[in-house]
Order: structure tokens, then sequence, then C-alpha cells
């Protein structure tokens, strides 16, 4: 004998598989949302002396806004940022340099670093100048794990979608 579901039946199957994949959703965006787009801003200087403006996106441990002595150093300034994160290609770093080519047009000069080379051979690292972005980037696997979580939930309601279209199919 076939047993029917009635369309209460299966609205009710259909919220009960796909209620803790929305709300996981929501939690996990919440939660990346806390941890990362929280703008920060930081004050390093305990000498007192002039200070410039910087940004430090990317892999390190607190990007953000960083108010640090002119005299800092890249090495410094991810140091302040909390160090890169696991996954940070160090070979791949980028200072954006804001260039004033005259009195209201600019140019961005892209610097690339690579500080793998600059550590295991003891240089100095380049020296930061104002209004200047630090990006350290991650590696192309860090990227697939972040988008991960976003997707995953996209993929369990498009299955429990097809399962109700099935499920009402045969129905008829």
């Amino acid at each position: 004998m076939k047993h029917k579901m009635s369309m209460t039946g299966l609205v009710v199957v259909f919220l009960a598989c796909t209620s803790p994949v929305f709300a996981q959703a929501f939690l996990g965006n919440q939660y990346l949302q806390s941890n990362s787009g929280v703008p920060s801003y930081y004050y390093v200087n305990p000498q007192g002396g002039m200070t410039i403006g910087v940004n430090l996106w990317g892999f390190v441990g607190k990007p953000g806004k960083y108010v640090i002595p002119s005299s800092t150093d890249l090495v410094q300034l991810i140091t302040y940022g909390g160090g890169p994160l696991q996954n940070a290609q160090l070979d791949r770093v980028k200072i954006v340099r804001r260039i004033m080519e005259s009195d209201s047009t600019y140019r961005y000069e892209i610097i690339d670093v690579d500080l793998k080379h600059f550590l295991k051979a003891g240089e100095n690292t380049p020296l930061l100048l104002p209004g200047d972005t630090v990006v350290v980037p991650g590696s192309t696997l860090s990227a697939l794990q972040a988008i991960a979580p976003l997707i995953t939930p996209l993929f369990y309601a498009v299955s429990a979608i097809a399962t109700l279209l099935i499920a009402l199919k045969s129905l008829r």
C-alpha cells in the first residue's frame, strides 16, 4: 500500500530539514562579522614622537588602521598587527602607496615585497610612509576555506528544495 503525505506534512518536513541549515548560516555569518568585519584602530607610539597612519589588511592577527611611529618598517607593522596568520603568503606582501602628482591628482604605486627573502637574509624591510596600505595575502586554500561555510548552507537548501519538489511530484 502506497502512503501519501499531505501538503502540510511536506511543509513541516521541509522546515524541519532546512531550519538548522539557515540557523547555522546566520550564526556562521554573525561569527565572521564579529571577528573580521569590525573596524579596528590602533595607536602605537610609547615614545610620543612623530606618527603616521597606515592600514594593515589581510592574513594578520589584527588587521585595521594603525597610527605608528614614523620610523616603523614593514615587519614591525605586521608584528603590531599580531603577526602573520598560518596561511599568510609572506612572499607576496604588497604595499600600496599613494603618491601625489599635483595638487589634485594622485597615482598609486604597488610595491611587491618578498618577506621570506628579507627574513632569510636578515636585511631591513621597507619603511612605511603616511597613508600606506599593507596587504598580506593568503593562500588559495585559505580563500576556499573562507568561502566554504557560506556556500555549504546553500547546497543544503537546494538539496532540501529538490527533495520537496520530488515529494510534491509524487503527490500528483
